[in-house]
């Protein structure tokens, strides 16, 4: 399983490394992601959350929390179906 740190990186910077990762997962082939992002003021994890709901091939795991861990997001891979694999193929 693979584990994307980005605490106590400038949001910009997180956010980037984020995305690159979550992409990479996927081309991996990759089910599970933890994003350990801290707990601080909640900004990481606030903007972990929105960039994987806005990807189409992630979601959140919302029972897949670690106990007494709000520090880290659980993210699910979803499977591609054809159509995606190729779309990002093209890209």
């Amino acid at each position: 399983m693979r584990e994307i740190r980005i605490r106590k990186m400038k949001y910009d910077d997180a956010k980037s490394l984020l995305e690159k990762e979550l992409n990479q997962a996927f081309l991996d082939g990759e089910m599970k992601v933890h994003v350990l992002h801290g707990i601080g003021e909640g900004i990481l994890k606030k903007m972990t959350v929105e960039t994987a709901e806005s990807m189409n091939f992630t979601k959140v795991n919302e029972t897949g929390t670690i106990p007494f861990n709000p520090g880290i997001t659980v993210i699910d891979i979803l499977t591609p179906d054809p159509s995606m694999i190729q779309k990002y193929m093209k890209s």
